[in-house]
């Protein structure tokens, strides 16, 4: 298994198995296309890093990840934006390899954690992150304002 950084010519498979991670997570409405990713990875000012998992010539997975400043901790944080792992590469240790490869760049970069948001009914996810030692945040509850809510609070 091997990483491969993503080109602009990856953008339309990288936005294939996005659809396919949220349509397993869940997620009612998916507005990313091809363009915003390209932004997102190749712009004047890329918001996010994300690499392909390779096993052989073979695109398994991906990983996209960004950074994020520790309030109180005073340094870089890395936030992992999504992991996926195709149906048919699954229970073979890609997730673990993944994962270790994140730290390994979190750790080089001077980061005091990874952070993520997973869907709370996956057991299998919950399985994963529990038996690499990831512990849930209890302290803390994920709030967000979108949609006419955000466009509402903006003209206030």
């Amino acid at each position: 298994m091997k990483f491969k950084d993503l080109a602009t010519t990856d953008i339309n498979t990288l936005l294939d198995m996005l659809m396919d991670l949220g349509k397993s997570d869940g997620v009612a409405e998916i507005r990313t296309d091809a363009a915003a990713i390209e932004l997102a990875l190749f712009g004047d000012h890329p918001a996010v890093s994300a690499k392909f998992v390779m096993v052989d010539e073979t695109i398994a997975g991906f990983v996209i990840y960004s950074w994020k400043w520790g309030t109180f901790a005073g340094v870089r944080d890395m936030y992992m934006q999504a992991i996926y792992v195709r149906p048919e590469f699954r229970r073979q240790g890609l997730g673990l390899t993944i994962m270790q490869h994140l730290a390994s760049i979190a750790v080089d970069a001077g980061c005091s954690r990874i952070e993520w948001l997973t869907v709370k009914d996956k057991q299998m996810s919950k399985e994963f992150y529990d038996s690499i030692g990831a512990v849930e945040a209890n302290h803390m509850m994920v709030r967000r304002v979108q949609g006419d809510a955000l466009r509402k609070l903006a003209d206030l």
